[in-house]
């Protein structure tokens, strides 16, 4: 007669046997959050209340956990396990769902199927499953998880219909999933000597390993894969690398400050491996030593992990180097209780590039978020749209072909956060949330892989002008980090351009720079290139290139 609708289902009756309160028991943990400690206590609260003969404030709550079926349905209708929903299951659930990888139960079977239906149904129905999130009027992604229309209409209809098994001649052939590494056999595995000890529970703080390489040459790579040894505990892996000081190309060594300037690879539940187009590779540089950035959510269950590299080598020297960079903004304060902040960050295109991919990285607090091309005539492009962030899923979005951008353009990277006490994973909504490493913190950063197109691309569409040494493209990158930030604090009308009043602003906003203010002007006119009276992100960097070498000057 209680009709329990899930495993976390809690009930209380007082001595009448009156059901005074159904639900969960707090608020500390549901479907995509985990909380350190629970904002409320609703089955202790109704269990005094009950007590003390007094009214219960919440009579009943969702309780999340296992959704429970008791009233079978009598399998009926003409779309059954064998010819069709197999098909959808293995296309679109097994990757994860099986013996080995991080779906939290196995999708392999009829009978794993069925004994799951309404968990997969809940799933299905919300589009949580599979995880994918992006804007499908934007963009066309080559790794796209989503269900089609007519899958999703006949796999829920399936469900409805009592999960109909059908004729066993109907079944596809049994899909083979690759065991062990996708990529195939590596050349070289590196990784932490020791396993980390993962809790049952509570916040684990970013692990950082540091692991050698210890190759005797430069190193080109073709395909690389991330493997945790206990993926279900394993929110997600970056990998960063320091180069070696004597290096020839020491000096483009991104600083990794918490992954600001980009990654080596990167892996997340159900994308773990990449393998690169014909001609491309990353580099990685003799002797270098790789940082491990590792996340763990603990699952109830104490478990060891023990994270592993494995890299194929190019067979000969790529012609196109792939690089990851990334977008960011790190001075923001996202008010207390505030439903819809929004920040933004720029970033400036050097040279002519092939945009592969997209990977944006924000925390509890992140709600949605854009990535949006500027091109030099002033109109804008949405590249990606992400409406529905959700920080469990920090998804890759790879192009089925790459995007192209051209010198001058920006790009500009927009998150919203929620802040307020209707976001469920909100740790904290009365806190002021500023930028910082845990997930109680906040980022806003949205990762690009690319390529260069070199003048002797034969797709290039018109030759590069040619640069002096004063241009933005022999900015050295920490320096370009730092006026590229500079650009979007000072565009106070978020336009993409900077006109003199807001050039001129520069003193106000960075003291060091106030007593160059008279020097402003011979500046600002030298880079206005085109003479409208106003400078995009390229002449910006040109601008503040130069005012920075007359400030060394001084």
């Amino acid at each position: 007669a209680l009709k329990v609708n899930s495993t976390g289902d809690c009930f209380v009756l007082d001595s009448a046997r009156t059901l005074r309160y159904r639900g969960a028991v707090s608020d500390q943990f549901g479907f995509g959050y985990n909380l350190d400690e629970p904002r409320e206590t609703y089955l202790r609260d109704a269990i005094d209340a009950v007590l003390e003969g007094e009214d219960v404030f919440y009579n009943a709550t969702w309780a999340p956990g296992c959704l429970l079926e008791f009233e079978a349905t009598e399998p009926k209708g003409d779309i059954t396990w064998h010819n069709r929903v197999s098909r959808i299951v293995q296309d679109n659930c097994q990757e994860c769902h099986r013996n080995g990888e991080n779906g939290p139960f196995e999708l392999m079977t009829y009978a794993d199927v069925k004994a799951n239906r309404t968990m997969v149904k809940r799933q299905v129905e919300n589009r949580l499953m599979p995880p994918w999130f992006a804007d499908p009027a934007h963009g066309d992604f080559i790794n796209d998880r989503s269900l089609s229309d007519a899958d999703r209409t006949a796999l829920l209809s399936w469900i409805d219909n009592g999960c109909p098994e059908g004729d066993a001649k109907d079944a596809p052939v049994v899909k083979s999933w690759t065991k062990g590494w996708k990529i195939g056999q590596p050349d070289a595995v590196v990784g932490p000597a020791k396993a980390f000890n993962v809790p049952a529970k509570g916040t684990v703080k970013y692990q950082y390993v540091q692991v050698e390489t210890n190759f005797d040459e430069d190193k080109w790579l073709q395909a690389m894969e991330i493997r945790p040894s206990a993926p279900q505990v394993v929110h997600h892996v970056l990998i960063f690398l320091k180069y070696p000081r004597n290096h020839p190309r020491a000096k483009e060594q991104p600083d990794d400050n918490g992954g600001l300037n980009g990654y080596f690879m990167g892996m997340v539940p159900g994308q773990g491996h990449i393998v690169f187009p014909e001609g491309m590779g990353k580099f990685l540089p003799k002797g270098a030593t790789m940082v491990f950035q590792i996340h763990y959510t603990p699952t109830g269950e104490a478990c060891e992990d023990k994270p592993e590299l494995g890299m194929i080598f190019c067979k000969e020297r790529p012609t196109h180097e792939v690089t990851t960079t990334g977008i960011s903004n790190v001075f923001f304060n996202i008010p207390a209780g505030a439903e819809n902040h929004e920040v933004k960050a720029i970033y400036v295109v050097r040279k002519k590039m092939r945009l592969l991919s997209l990977m944006p990285h924000m925390h509890l607090r992140g709600k949605a978020y854009k990535y949006v091309a500027r091109l030099p005539d002033g109109t804008e492009q949405v590249l990606l749209d992400i409406p529905r962030y959700d920080f469990n899923w920090q998804l890759l979005y790879r192009y089925a072909e790459p995007k192209r951008l051209r010198a001058g353009e920006t790009l500009r990277f927009i998150g919203w956060f929620d802040n307020s006490e209707d976001n469920p994973a909100n740790p904290d909504p009365s806190r002021l949330v500023r930028w910082g490493p845990q997930t109680t913190d906040e980022m806003l950063l949205g990762y690009v892989e690319y390529v260069e197109v070199h003048e002797s691309s034969a797709d290039q569409g018109g030759a590069e002008p040619a640069v002096d040494g004063d241009s933005p493209a022999d900015i050295p990158r920490a320096q370009r980090l730092l006026l590229t930030r500079a650009f979007e604090q000072l565009d106070s009308d978020r336009n993409g351009q900077l006109s003199y009043a807001e050039f001129a602003r520069a003193g106000e906003r960075f003291p060091r720079l106030q007593r160059f203010e008279a020097r402003a002007q011979p500046v600002f006119q030298a880079a206005d290139r085109d003479g409208n009276e106003q400078l995009d992100g390229d002449e910006f960097l040109e601008a503040g290139a130069r005012l920075l070498e007359r400030i060394r000057g001084n």
